[in-house]
């Protein structure tokens, strides 16, 4: 039985199973979907929605150029990488930048192959980010690594934010710039708004998570 607490918003949900998310949110819940039945039952039910509707719908007619289009992508010229999609069961090892941590498909490719070379940069005191090559500017994804206790400065969102803690947890912290939010746990996906305020602080073992922000943040200073 699953354990977690937080989980994909219905509309997230539903622009994943229509494949309308970009890459880096696409992985975001594809990699909750590895830990939660729950959500890929769900997923599963919108995808034999989404199939149901497509049939009903009249078919089009086809462009005069779709044979060779279609030859075309098949000799790799202008194919696309498709969504991420979900593993059946989180645990597989060698992850490469995050070593033999626990780390489901199909982020555990994405840290072996998409890690930046840039490595490591220190965003606060015990938080570090490791920036990922997925997605497009100015979204950024990347593995943030916590240490017990350490917090994110308090920020404001100026669009959406997804973390999915893949070991240990974080809390929302009360305080001067907002209400405390629950705690969450490995597994759990936290979707934060555009405009939403703030403070992200490390449990007892630390976090390590994958975060993708479709926007630009704010740093708040606290006052005196």
């Amino acid at each position: 039985m699953s354990t977690l607490t937080h989980h994909p918003p219905e509309d997230l949900l539903v622009c994943y199973a229509a494949g309308s998310l970009g890459e880096a949110q696409a992985l975001a819940v594809a990699t909750h979907l590895a830990y939660c039945p729950a959500c890929r039952r769900e997923n599963e039910r919108l995808d034999e929605i989404g199939g149901l509707l497509l049939w009903d719908l009249p078919p089009e007619p086809l462009p005069e150029d779709a044979l060779a289009s279609l030859l075309a992508r098949l000799d790799g010229e202008g194919a696309e990488e498709p969504a991420a999609r979900p593993a059946s069961a989180a645990g597989a090892r060698d992850c490469g930048v995050l070593g033999d941590m626990r780390v489901p498909e199909p982020l555990r490719t994405y840290l072996r192959e998409r890690a930046g070379g840039a490595g490591w940069t220190v965003l606060a005191e015990g938080v570090q980010s490791l920036r990922l090559d997925v997605g497009r500017p100015p979204e950024v994804a990347e593995i943030l690594r916590m240490a017990p206790g350490s917090a994110l400065p308090a920020h404001r969102h100026s669009d959406q934010e997804l973390i999915l803690v893949l070991q240990g947890s974080f809390s929302e912290a009360a305080g001067p710039f907002g209400d405390a939010g629950g705690r969450y746990a490995g597994g759990d996906l936290g979707e934060f708004e555009g405009g939403s305020i703030h403070t992200v602080v490390a449990g007892e073992d630390g976090c390590v998570c994958y975060r993708v922000l479709a926007g630009p943040v704010e740093r708040l200073v606290e006052p005196p």
